[in-house]
């Protein structure tokens, strides 16, 4: 019910006019629709490594690192994924700073402050509490043999299924622009860095992509070895996500003029733009062997499942 208000707001917003919607905002609470004079600077003005310096970058957008990581443990259970995830939350960051300057930062920063003393701590703490609580964890990764051990990386299960591959590219492209939505729907609103808002947005995502996310997880385990379902995974949750990111995406074009942060006019460089294109070819290149290739429907038999 809170996902599908939501998205009414968020379209709502999205038939306005920008200074319009802003506007709204502002009658709604009087902290919006201001320009934002602090909070939103960079955060490599400085990145000479001294003890104030260090300090200094403990602020909420730290707090929010630690909370937004604690919580993700609870919504993807994966070791493997959580980590990679948050690392690719700094190379997103560093492809998109030309465009958001907000995410210019140290290398240090990225490297010490948000993986190694943020995300990292956050993500060991949230799977330790999971195993306490004997919460189920997930595993989109591995494949197992006869005696229930995990096969060699490369035997893994999400290199030869395109079911299990194809629902990783999917979960990497949302994840993705879910982290980027929260800071361009913050800068088009003009919300404080210090606001309800995103805080309330992210609990509301973490709700609905704890479904999404197990619906994901049953649906890449549900194939047998003729390539029939054994059960039927509903994916409402996901398409309700999917609808409301992409509607999230068409609102941030529209209100992207006008913030006085966002560089709307600003070239991707080529070394940003190459390798990516590189890595989304090759993935989309991957998936298709895999979905084509001799044999492909033959999945993994029931009594693999686990």
């Amino acid at each position: 019910m809170l996902s599908l208000m939501y998205f009414c707001f968020v379209i709502v917003m999205l038939n306005h006019r920008p200074e319009y919607g802003r506007y709204l905002l502002g009658y709604l609470d009087d902290r919006l629709n201001a320009p934002i004079l602090k909070g939103h600077h960079t955060y490599d003005d400085n990145c000479e490594i001294t003890m104030e310096n260090f300090l200094d970058n403990f602020d909420h957008y730290y707090a929010v690192h630690l909370g937004d990581w604690f919580l993700s443990s609870f919504v993807m259970r994966d070791y493997y994924l959580l980590h990679m995830w948050s690392i690719m939350d700094e190379i997103i960051e560093l492809s998109w700073q030309h465009i958001l300057p907000h995410f210019r930062e140290c290398w240090w920063d990225h490297i010490i402050h948000d993986i190694l003393l943020s995300n990292t701590p956050a993500i060991m703490f949230g799977m330790f509490i999971i195993k306490k609580l004997g919460l189920t964890t997930y595993d989109f990764w591995h494949r197992y043999d006869e005696n229930g051990n995990t096969k060699p990386f490369l035997q893994w299960g999400v290199w030869h299924c395109h079911r299990k591959f194809g629902i990783m590219c999917y979960m990497f492209l949302f994840l993705k622009t879910h982290f980027l939505m929260g800071f361009f729907i913050n800068n088009n609103f003009l919300i404080p860095p210090v606001h309800p808002f995103p805080v309330l947005r992210l609990l509301l995502w973490f709700a609905l992509g704890a479904l999404a996310f197990r619906e994901s997880y049953d649906d890449s385990r549900t194939w047998n070895t003729v390539g029939r379902y054994y059960k039927q995974v509903s994916g409402r949750y996901r398409w309700l996500g999917i609808a409301i990111l992409s509607t999230e995406c068409i609102m941030c074009y529209k209100y992207r003029k006008n913030t006085g942060h966002i560089q709307e006019d600003a070239v991707t460089p080529l070394y940003i733009s190459v390798p990516w294109a590189i890595t989304i070819g090759s993935m989309v290149a991957y998936w298709t062997y895999l979905r084509f290739k001799k044999g492909h429907s033959t999945k993994y038999p029931v009594e693999e499942v686990r």
